[in-house]
This record gives C-alpha cells, sequence and structure tokens, in this order.
C-alpha cells in the first residue's frame, strides 16, 4: 500500500483532501525496527511522530514516583510521539519494539517549513491535538487550564470548554485550526481578537478573560455562556415573539453601538454568532474577521463573511463603517420576524448579487401580523445605501425603546395564569421571599406584566 493511501485510511488524516494527503505523504519516511528495539527514549529531544504501519509498540507508563501504572500497547494504524511536532520538548515515554515494526516518520524540523508552503497540510495536526486534549494523557492542559470537553468546532477553530485555575468556573477556550497558523493573516486576525474583545467591556459581548500560546497554535480564553444559539431558536421555533425580538434587537444594537464606539467594526453578525440565555439576555460573540474603522475603511480583495446576511458595500468589497453591521443586524431581524431569509439560492454569489441590485421584502409579505414598527426598521436599516440607514446602534435602541412605549400591551393576544397562595401566618417572610425571587425572574421575560394582590398586604 502507497504511503497515501495508507495515511487515507487514517481516522486523524481523513479531514484532509486528497491533494493534501499526498503532499504530507512526501514528508514520510519508512523506517523499521527489529523486535525488541528501543523506538524513542524518555528525555530525548522530541524531533519526530510515528506512524505504525505494521507491528506493534509497547509503551510503559510511569507515576510521578518512577514505578510502572501499566503499559499501552499500539498498533498498525496508531502513531505515537506526535506531540514533538506540535512542541519540540523532550520525550515523556520510552517506547519499545514489540515485535518486527515499520513506521512512517514525519521529522518536525523539514515538516515545520513544508507547512509554511502548504499550510492546508496542517490540519491533520489540530485533529491529532484536539483528541489528545480531550483524552488528557498529560496534555489535558491548555497554559494554567484546564480542559473539561469539547463546546463546538467549525473551519476556523475548536471550542473546548475549561476550568479557570483560581476561580473554578468554567470558560470557553477557543483554538485556531493549525492549518490558519501557517497563514499569516488569519493567524495575526486570530490574535488580535483577543485584543479587540477584551477592550469591549458590554454585557451583550462575550468577555475575554485571557489568552494562551501553546502546542504551535492560539486559544483565547473567554466566559463561558449557556444557552441557546439564536440561529437554533430560529430554526426550531420559527417565527419568534414580537415582544422577543425587539427584546434581542435592542441589545445586540448596543453591543453593536459599544463595538463601533471603541472603532470595530465586526463584519460577521448572524444569528449563529449571537446566545440567547434562559433569562433573555442575548450575547454576541465571535469577533474573528473583525477590524478596525480604519482597516475596514479601505477596499478589500477579500470579501469575508457570511453571504446571507452581508451589506451590500461588504459585498462589493468596498470600504465600510458600522452601518454594514446594523445592515446585517436588519436581516436578522427579518429572519426572526418571518422564519426564513430574505435573500437565499444554492450559490452563494448569487446571494451576494441580490444584496447589492434587490431591495429586501416586506417581512409582512410573509407574516401580516408583523407590527408597525418591527416593518419599519426592518426597511429602514437595510436600505442599500449606508446614508439611509439608521446610523447608530443607539438609534435603534431610541427607536425600539419608543416604538414598545407607544404599542404597549396588545389585549388582543394578551394571556394570564393566575396564583394563589394560601398560609398561616407565621410563613408569611417565606411567602414574601418567594414572591421577591418569582418577580426577579419574571422581569427577565420581556413583555410580561406582573400584578400581584395586596390582600394579604404582600408587595
Amino acid at each position: 500500500m502507497s504511503h497515501n493511501a495508507f495515511l487515507s485510511s487514517i481516522a486523524a488524516f481523513k479531514s484532509l483532501p486528497p491533494r493534501e494527503i499526498d503532499r504530507l505523504s512526501t514528508q514520510c519516511e519508512l523506517v523499521r525496527f527489529v523486535q525488541g528495539a528501543q523506538i524513542i527514549r524518555r528525555g530525548d529531544p522530541g524531533d519526530a511522530m510515528f506512524i505504525i504501519r505494521k507491528g506493534e509498540v509497547r509503551v510503559p507508563v510511569i507515576d510521578a514516583q518512577g514505578r510502572e501504572k501499566f503499559v499501552a500497547r499500539l498498533g498498525a494504524g496508531e502513531f505515537f510521539g506526535e506531540m514533538a511536532l506540535l512542541t519540540g520538548e523532550p520525550r515523556t515515554a520510552d517506547v519499545f519494539a514489540e515485535s518486527a515494526v515499520e513506521c512512517l516518520v514525519i521529522r518536525r524540523q523539514p515538516l515545520q517549513a513544508f507547512l509554511g508552503q502548504h499550510p492546508r497540510v496542517a490540519g491533520f495536526l489540530t485533529e491529532i491535538l484536539g483528541k489528545r486534549l480531550l483524552e488528557g494523557a498529560g496534555v489535558q492542559q491548555v497554559g494554567k487550564y484546564k480542559l473539561v470537553g469539547e463546546l463546538g468546532r467549525g473551519g476556523m477553530a475548536i471550542v473546548f470548554e475549561g476550568l479557570h485555575p483560581t476561580l473554578n468556573t468554567a470558560v470557553a477556550i477557543k483554538m485556531l485550526s493549525h492549518e490558519l497558523v501557517y497563514d499569516e493573516d488569519f493567524a495575526t486576525r486570530f490574535k488580535n481578537e483577543a485584543k479587540i474583545i477584551g477592550a469591549l467591556k458590554h454585557e451583550n459581548i462575550v468577555s475575554v478573560i485571557d489568552s494562551e500560546e501553546a502546542y504551535a497554535t492560539f486559544f483565547i480564553i473567554m466566559e463561558k455562556v449557556s444557552g441557546t444559539v439564536l440561529s437554533r431558536l430560529i430554526d426550531t421555533r420559527g417565527v419568534l415573539p414580537f415582544d422577543e425580538t425587539r427584546s434581542i434587537l435592542r441589545q445586540l444594537a448596543s453591543a453593536l453601538d459599544c463595538a463601533h464606539t471603541h472603532g470595530i467594526v465586526h463584519r460577521d453578525v448572524k444569528p449563529a454568532n449571537v446566545i440567547v440565555e434562559s433569562g433573555g439576555r442575548v450575547k454576541l460573540m465571535d469577533f474573528g474577521i473583525a477590524k478596525t474603522r480604519a482597516e475596514a475603511q479601505k477596499d478589500d480583495e477579500d470579501i469575508v463573511g457570511t453571504a446571507e446576511y452581508m451589506s451590500p458595500e461588504q459585498a462589493l468589497g468596498r470600504k465600510m463603517d458600522g452601518r454594514s453591521d446594523l445592515y446585517s443586524l436588519g436581516i436578522m431581524a427579518y429572519e426572526m420576524l418571518t422564519g426564513k431569509l430574505p435573500f437565499d439560492s444554492h450559490d452563494p454569489y448569487e446571494i451576494l448579487r441580490m444584496h447589492v441590485r434587490d431591495a429586501v421584502p416586506s417581512p409582512r409579505a410573509t407574516n401580516a401580523r408583523v407590527p408597525d414598527d418591527l416593518e419599519q426598521l426592518v426597511r429602514k436599516v437595510t436600505a442599500k445605501r449606508p446614508e439611509d440607514r439608521f446610523q447608530t446602534g443607539r438609534e435603534i435602541v431610541e427607536f425600539l425603546g419608543a416604538s414598545e412605549q407607544k404599542a404597549g400591551l396588545d389585549l388582543t393576544r394578551a394571556k394570564g395564569h393566575v396564583m394563589t397562595l394560601i398560609y398561616d401566618g407565621p410563613q408569611d417572610d417565606a411567602v414574601r421571599d418567594f414572591l421577591r425571587r418569582s418577580l426577579a425572574e419574571a422581569k427577565k421575560i420581556p413583555g410580561l406584566r406582573v400584578g400581584i394582590s395586596d390582600m394579604g398586604k404582600i408587595h
């Protein structure tokens, strides 16, 4: 079996396109070891990774006192010594040939130069590291943060759940894919994300706690937010209640106003980058492709973002400012009001053309119950010319606040529930405490009105 055919059969390499596997196979050297040979010696420099083609190896696992805890055995298709490619640190274990062994060996030094020319090949390092970090085996740690599990992954990064070492609270740890580490633009952008979000202190923006550089890549440590991604809410519920839509839009507009005031254009405002907590609070995240206002004021040959939510100026690669993010927010508003996107196609370039040339349809054409204020908001914020839109997120916050006060409660759609508490007099304090806590939770629900009877002198 050829080197590339063998690599293709191993799970850690299956994510690589065939061309990249062919390229990686050129870096593999076939080495044979006789039975009983020591392949790796603990303490030696880490300079290569070994992939077993034939035979079996034995790895004695030693505890902190130098005693043998158990012996691991690896066979064909498995690999060892891989952390050497990521860290170059001394070996932490001995490895012996249990039988006659054939290995493909990938040397660290030539591989580093090779990946500079072919960065996509480095994707296998991310797969290997992600597996090792989750399994433990002495590397279940990023800097001072202990890893607990995986939260999600995409084309650019894997996000893990971790523990803060002193606060003992959960954090989210975002790891940049290795194939992007060798792309200077992406690597710089990722490192800048920590600085960008770190400067944005706002209750509706996910906060950055720290950053780390380890295992030949970069990590951003952020607060872990518990809730539901807005895109999933829309997928499962379709049209969102109007009061909830107003609340989400108001919070996101406030978050964007903070970012724009600090000279940051997000460039990827979409439901997949929004978390809705159980109490209704919204968090904007993923500033991975954000730009400073000065950077965004230059024409861009590379169109980066999500086609379905791009403003006309972003779709054309022209200079932009915060009003581009507000256009994207308007597309999100349309989606929450109708359960679908205004422009959709299998061809992303056709979607971009629609953003440039076609007016966003009225949400009322799909959902006749859309109220006036939300209809007006979508129409104004998705204007083709930035000067015809709302100019700041604060304007949107004020517009929604004013319209909500005018609208009041729609009694034609209102529903109510009554709860009666009957208790002995000595339980008065406990009941008061229960009502205070219940009121605090009720206030978190957008549009909810609460009334309490004064019969028992409870306020």
